[in-house]
């Protein structure tokens, strides 16, 4: 009995060390893959991965809204949460002290960020359109170079506004940051600050621009707006790439369900933005149709053109002309397009 006892008792321990190896080589081979929970019906279920995402309250922004409204990343089997910035600037420094995972916002501030070492990767494109220059319809400014000596309301240096006024705006009028009095605010309050006289004259972004515009203020110029992009933070995307495939889904799935439902997203927006009833000279616009307004201003798309790389890298020869960076900046060293295939 004893000789039977020692050897099934090494039986078992063969078999679990059998066992052991199998499971341990499972693991390798899935390294990328969700674990699994067994269910209370003995079924296995995905444990649902945590994501952080950040972006800038405008509506080059909207499919961040639209996905989180719509709950699409969380169909890719992500519990996702967002987080609103004003600007670029907070939103980059969010992301680069790691309390972000992936981030949307505006190019210019994504090579600022990155020639001071920020650790990331633009991984797809968001959207490109336009901002704009405005004033009160009574005032002297009707193009760009009357804005010598006036009061210009601006984002925080190195935003995209910030780009567009001191790499384009100013240099095509034949002037500079000292030939204006260049006041930093928030795009949310530059509006009062024009009606109000406390500045000139503006430059905003979507949906605010619209705002202004159907108050009565006149757009005076628009600009090409230096687009928004999304990037990963290095640590996410080396750590949790199944993660970030699956968010690159969800992404592609929001601007496709921007472009192919205009109306019904108009309302999600509306009240993302809180957008007010407007009464304007020709109609009252509901919030709905103020953003459908503003949405006429830009085209969502995920993939990467050639034209787009070259832009990019105008920005940031720009940015560097302008002393907003450093060191020249090959941006290609940067953008990751293996994410969006």
């Amino acid at each position: 009995m004893k000789k039977r006892a020692g050897y099934t008792k090494w039986l078992s321990m063969v078999g679990s060390l059998m066992l052991a190896t199998v499971l341990t080589a499972g693991c390798g081979s899935k390294a990328t893959e969700e674990p699994a929970d067994q269910g209370k019906d003995g079924a296995q279920t995905k444990q649902v991965q945590e994501i952080k995402v950040g972006y800038v309250n405008l509506i080059a922004a909207a499919p961040a809204i639209i996905a989180k409204e719509k709950k699409l990343l969380d169909k890719q089997g992500l519990k996702a949460e967002f987080f609103s910035f004003a600007n670029g600037p907070d939103l980059y420094k969010a992301l680069s002290s790691g309390k972000l995972d992936i981030a949307y916002a505006g190019m210019p501030a994504a090579i600022n960020w990155s020639s001071r070492g920020a650790e990331f990767k633009i991984i797809a494109k968001v959207d490109q359109g336009k901002n704009g220059l405005f004033t009160k319809e009574s005032s002297d400014i009707k193009q760009a170079s009357d804005l010598k000596g006036k009061k210009l309301g601006n984002l925080v240096k190195g935003s995209g506004v910030d780009y567009l006024i001191r790499a384009v705006l100013l240099p095509e009028a034949q002037l500079n940051d000292q030939s204006v009095t260049l006041v930093q605010l928030e795009t949310a309050n530059m509006e009062t600050a024009v009606t109000n006289g406390t500045i000139d004259a503006a430059v905003a972004g979507e949906p605010f621009l619209t705002f202004a515009e159907l108050r009565g203020l006149k757009v005076v110029e628009e600009l090409p707006d230096p687009a928004f992009v999304v990037l990963g933070s290095n640590a996410f995307l080396k750590d949790h790439s199944d993660a970030a495939k699956k968010f690159i889904q969800g992404h592609i799935a929001s601007i496709d369900d921007l472009n192919a439902n205009g109306n019904e997203d108009a309302e999600i927006l509306a009240k993302a933005f809180n957008v007010p009833e407007i009464k304007a000279t020709d109609k009252t616009y509901t919030p709905a149709e103020v953003i459908t307004q503003a949405l006429k201003r830009n085209t969502f798309e995920y993939k990467f053109t050639d034209a787009d790389l070259k832009y990019y890298q105008e920005v940031a020869d720009n940015s560097f002309k302008l002393k907003s960076i450093e060191k020249s900046l090959d941006v290609k060293s940067i953008i990751d397009t293996t994410w969006i295939k």
